[in-house]
């Protein structure tokens, strides 16, 4: 907002304190969900891809792989939130289309794909009761 609001535009207390109850609430669902969809997975059970890090899920690689997919969906948020945006599991390195997780196979990949269009539907559907516009 900053580009469209002159800079001595004030906010109320009121709608200051509802817009940060609002984000922190966003915020907090978007890193317990993360971590459940990452790291506690429905119906978890190992991979059934061979050379899948994460059929071994609490082998060092399936964690350091799963950390790294977790850092890059919410670690870069810092001042928001990116539970409502889609986000890119796969990244081009050196010439090759990649998953930001090393090691972590295309099911898991296409599982957490729709583990967070899961997620930013919920997410979408609470957002007038996080921000106080329902009721």
């Amino acid at each position: 907002m900053d580009e469209h609001l002159p800079r001595n535009a004030t906010l109320s207390p009121r709608i200051l304190q509802s817009a940060i109850k609002g984000l922190i609430a966003l915020r907090e669902m978007e890193l317990n969900e993360t971590h459940r969809m990452i790291f506690e997975p429905d119906g978890s059970r190992p991979c059934s891809t061979s050379n899948c890090a994460s059929r071994t899920p609490t082998g060092l690689a399936a964690l350091a792989a799963n950390r790294k997919v977790f850092d890059h969906i919410v670690g870069s948020s810092q001042l928001g939130t990116k539970v409502l945006q889609v986000p890119e599991f796969y990244e081009e390195r050196e010439g090759d289309t990649q998953c930001v997780g090393p090691g972590i196979c295309g099911s898991c990949v296409e599982r957490w794909e729709r583990g967070h269009a899961d997620l930013r539907r919920k997410a979408w559907a609470t957002l007038p009761d996080f921000f106080g516009m329902n009721g």
